[in-house]
């Protein structure tokens, strides 16, 4: 009878894992899960430094933890393959991972593992994030959504990519755009692969008023009166409830409003989108 390999992994950590090869006279296999972390979007992240030469090994571990992950409702799965490991990166190619980006001697590979259209960003040097602040056009109320983050759930703006497409897709509201109100900025942000991210918030104004959400998207979705929004836990929101107020007290135009111009650009047959306060040239 031939030999075959009775497979056991030891010291799975983050730093990765190291396994034995014992022969026996029939198969046996014992995989583990690949070490990883579970971030604030509940996906796992794997990092491993020291991957097996075995591409057997590595389609059965691989395929084990997506398994697992799929069981335990993951939203995606992230591997970081150092250049030096690229052996693992067909074969993650041949279980459903995709290239997210790579840059000096790592590549980062993705797979979404829900059954919803994926939610992963589209890598880049910076990211650009749309809120919408829907004001209600009768009762100014304002329009929230509220996301779980990490092992918290908090209430904020609607929107992400596009406002009033996003504030749609997410609550059912119709909006139009009125203006930009101000924008929030970090270098080197966690929840943006590191990467800077700016954050714009659009007054919106409603033009439609019956709520019916995405419950794939958001957990809850709400009116909210300003002057309870602005005691919310959530610094952004908080912020743009405070800009609304002092607008509705003393014009939006007049007081918070970059308003959206277009001016041409220096290269003929192209213009500029150029959001701006509003000058009254009368005085």
């Amino acid at each position: 009878m031939s030999s075959l390999l009775f497979i056991c992994f030891l010291n799975c950590d983050k730093f990765g894992f190291s396994y034995i090869l014992i022969q026996q006279k029939r198969e046996y296999f014992h995989i583990c899960i690949l070490p990883h972390e579970i971030d604030r979007f509940n996906a796992a992240r794997v990092r491993i430094q020291d991957w097996p030469n075995d591409a057997k090994i590595i389609r059965e571990t691989l395929s084990t933890s997506l398994n697992q992950w799929r069981n335990d409702k993951r939203t995606s799965a992230w591997l970081w393959i150092p250049i030096e490991q690229a052996h693992v990166i067909p074969i993650a190619a041949e279980l459903g991972f995709a290239y997210h980006n790579a840059e000096e001697r790592t590549a980062v590979l993705n797979q979404w593992l829900l059954t919803t259209k994926s939610m992963i960003p589209r890598f880049a040097t910076h990211q650009v994030g749309v809120g919408g602040a829907v004001l209600h056009n009768k009762t100014n109320e304002l329009l929230i959504i509220k996301e779980r983050i990490g092992n918290r759930e908090i209430w904020k703006l609607p929107g992400a990519d596009g406002a009033i497409r996003e504030v749609f897709e997410e609550t059912g509201i119709h909006s139009k755009f009125e203006s930009i109100i101000g924008f929030r900025q970090i270098h080197r942000y966690p929840g943006g692969h590191g990467r800077s991210d700016i954050y714009f918030i659009c007054r919106l104004s409603t033009l439609t008023d019956t709520i019916d959400f995405d419950r794939n998207e958001v957990l809850d979705c709400k009116w909210i009166k300003l002057e309870d929004a602005i005691k919310d836990e959530n610094p952004i929101l908080r912020r743009a409830a405070k800009q609304l107020l002092f607008g509705l007290k003393n014009g939006f135009e007049q007081s918070i409003d970059f308003k959206l111009e277009q001016i041409p650009s220096i290269v003929t047959g192209f213009t500029f989108d150029f959001f701006t306060r509003p000058i009254n040239s009368n005085k």
